[in-house]
């Protein structure tokens, strides 16, 4: 348990905030087993948690349609990114601002994996009570999305630069 209090310590979603509420959050997660290749969360299906990786290593893809031809459009898995332990890693987050929330994107366990499932309303009580962790949560939360965001958008100019000079040759 306190590899796990340690660990969620170490989480941007839990900067410089108390432990006491940490081990409150720690103490209102289902601790789960995923076994290599197992979905952890897919596509599209609803959802309304947030998982914190404590062992191994998952991979996050999204569909993608492309073209096969003119008349057929084909599905494939794209990977966007892969995260392990030592990242300090968490996903689902989006759950957050929505009731039964569609998720984004597939997690798949790249080996066996040890996560923590924080259903949000466990978060939402805590937030309730405490409107200093509320205010600190919402503060770290804030700063991992637009840290995110700033990401995509780089990684959108990069593709869209990389899709224009491809066009002009």
């Amino acid at each position: 348990m306190n590899d796990k209090l340690q660990f969620l310590s170490n989480v941007h979603l839990f900067r410089n905030i108390p432990q006491d509420n940490i081990r409150e959050l720690l103490d209102a997660m289902e601790i789960k087993t995923f076994l290599k290749g197992e979905n952890i969360i897919r596509e599209g299906e609803r959802g309304s948690s947030l998982f914190f990786l404590f062992k191994g290593k998952v991979s996050v893809t999204k569909k993608m349609t492309l073209f096969a031809d003119s008349q057929e459009l084909s599905r494939v898995d794209k990977a966007l990114i892969n995260l392990k332990d030592t990242d300090y890693a968490f996903f689902g987050e989006m759950a957050l601002f929505a009731e039964s929330e569609e998720r984004s994107a597939t997690v798949t366990a790249e080996s066996e994996c040890i996560l923590g499932e924080l259903q949000s309303e466990m978060l939402f009580r805590l937030m309730k009570d405490s409107s200093e962790f509320g205010a600190l949560f919402y503060r770290n939360l804030s700063k991992v999305l637009a840290d995110r965001l700033r990401n995509a958008n780089r990684d959108i100019l990069k593709l869209t630069t990389a899709l224009t000079l491809a066009l002009e040759e």
